[in-house]
């Protein structure tokens, strides 16, 4: 029996995921110096890492799914592995906002601007509390691990349920679904975050991944996606660099959320697609190495960027915008890769390590 796809380690999807943290981290250390135009839109573009991670995830997951199909023990393994890659990270960071830094926090009299009650942190809702009021600012970035956990929650009895042949009707309803849901609601009174959060304007980048996921795995299919992928790949491009041209870049204006989400998923299908095919820049051993990370530099970067925020604009003064907002990615990045990696030494592989008992 040949092996699963799923089996494969792809070491170019490590690239794939260790450019998306770096996007992530762009936005979030570059703007700390608040750079000007033309820099400032460009490193405001890192929005869109969380739509590459999204993509990624359907297609792993999705992935899986399918090539255990026949397994007896389908569901535990599955949401028993899932528990113990995301989990022990996830509920600690958690339960240490709201046991300890809250608690010094007022012990100290430093207020904590409120926000949702820890119960939509502990159910993994929190994205659906936030995109309609104020979010805990060190908890603001937990709405995408929210979505992707509703996703891991509901896509393996559907995957189970509908097949192979199936499936693709599944996302493709879901693709034609999402743009339409945010252009009915794309003027609304509720947060910037309205449309940026919620799951169902949100779910069709997951499912660019899953069908995907369907197509790799029929030879016919995915010849004919590589023969059309560079000029739907370059017509994706070409629709997001007007729109940003013309709109500008920030991802709760109407049109760049309404289209340019889309596009941004088709875009990054082709990304994912090729570090699937091997692409050889993915496999940068700086990509990897973050790509490796990318979960714990995920979860534990976000408190860093208000100091930053502090630090680099003063600095900004001394040494000029561009060069600060710089140095605030490349120490941001570095100071977050070195926590994530004490985090995979102390507490993450050593839950990884009994996933070996949960083989489908």
């Amino acid at each position: 029996m040949p092996e699963p796809l799923s089996a494969r380690r792809i070491p170019e999807l490590d690239g794939v995921r260790g450019l998306a943290i770096l996007l992530v981290l762009a936005v979030h250390f570059g703007l700390t110096a608040n750079p000007p135009e033309p820099l400032y839109s460009l490193l405001r573009l890192g929005w869109s890492g969380v739509d590459l991670f999204f993509v990624l995830s359907g297609f792993l997951i999705t992935g899986i799914l399918l090539d255990t199909a026949g397994s007896p023990n389908y569901f535990r393994a599955f949401y028993a592995r899932r528990a113990l890659r995301i989990f022990p990270l996830y509920y600690i960071y958690i339960a240490a906002f709201f046991f300890a830094v809250l608690p010094l926090a007022h012990a100290l009299n430093r207020p904590v601007p409120p926000g949702p009650a820890q119960g939509w942190y502990w159910l993994y809702l929190s994205n659906w509390r936030s995109a309609l009021g104020p979010d805990y600012a060190f908890l603001s970035h937990l709405w995408s691990l929210s979505i992707e956990e509703q996703f891991y929650l509901a896509w393996p009895p559907l995957v189970l349920w509908l097949g192979r042949r199936r499936l693709p009707w599944l996302c493709g309803l879901l693709i034609a679904a999402a743009p339409l849901l945010r252009f009915a609601w794309r003027v609304h009174p509720y947060s910037p975050e309205f449309l940026y959060r919620l799951t169902p304007f949100r779910v069709d980048t997951l499912a660019w991944g899953a069908l995907l996921a369907v197509i790799v795995r029929n030879e016919a299919g995915l010849q004919r996606l590589l023969r059309w992928a560079p000029p739907l790949a370059g017509a994706a491009a070409a629709g997001l660099t007007a729109i940003f041209v013309v709109f500008g870049t920030k991802n709760s204006q109407p049109v760049v959320a309404v289209a340019g989400y889309t596009l941004f998923g088709i875009l990054y299908l082709f990304v994912v697609l090729a570090g699937f095919r091997g692409w050889r820049p993915l496999r940068s051993t700086l990509l990897r190495t973050f790509g490796k990370y990318s979960y714990g530099v995920y979860v534990l970067h976000f408190p860093l960027v208000g100091y930053f925020y502090l630090a680099m604009e003063p600095a900004a003064r001394v040494i000029g915008a561009v060069p600060a907002a710089f140095v605030g990615f490349l120490l941001g990045s570095a100071i977050a890769l070195g926590l994530a990696r004490l985090s995979w030494l102390l507490l993450e592989q050593r839950f990884l390590a009994w996933k070996d008992r949960f083989q489908a």
